[in-house]
């Protein structure tokens, strides 16, 4: 498997978790049930992070350039992501409004790298080298 495709399995993953906070916020839950599941997939958000940042983006980098913009735009919003989190686990949580920052910073990650970074780095980078990826991702994950 590639690292693309793992990632991108994850990414349906999150889509699908997403829209259950969604209909959680609609239903009114209380913020403390809202915390704990934006923890859960905030959980599983950073692990998802720290993969695409240490395995995948580098390749991507190693053929493109440090400044290639498409993961100049990925890092600031994982940092935006990340600083997101941060607010819904302060004191300063107090309404809904981080949480869809969250939901809307994270779904429209997740399109980028659907519908560009990934089908670039598809097209960038040798099978070789995202299953590599792929493989160095499962052992962080698994080990």
């Amino acid at each position: 498997m590639k690292a693309t495709e793992c990632l991108n399995t994850e990414h349906g993953v999150f889509l699908t978790q997403l829209a259950v906070l969604k209909e959680m916020i609609e239903e009114k839950a209380s913020l403390s049930e809202i915390r704990a599941a934006v923890r859960v997939i905030g959980a599983a958000v950073e692990k998802h992070r720290d993969m695409e940042d240490h395995f995948l983006y580098p390749a991507i980098i190693r053929e493109c350039g440090k400044e290639f913009p498409p993961i100049r735009v990925m890092e600031k919003e994982h940092e935006e992501i990340t600083a997101c989190l941060k607010k819904i686990e302060s004191e300063a949580f107090k309404n809904y409004d981080p949480v869809t920052s969250f939901i809307h910073i994270l779904e429209e990650h997740i399109q980028k790298e659907i519908k560009i970074l990934f089908p670039m780095a598809e097209e960038t980078l040798s099978k070789e080298e995202l299953e590599e990826a792929a493989s160095r991702c499962v052992d962080t994950l698994c080990c």
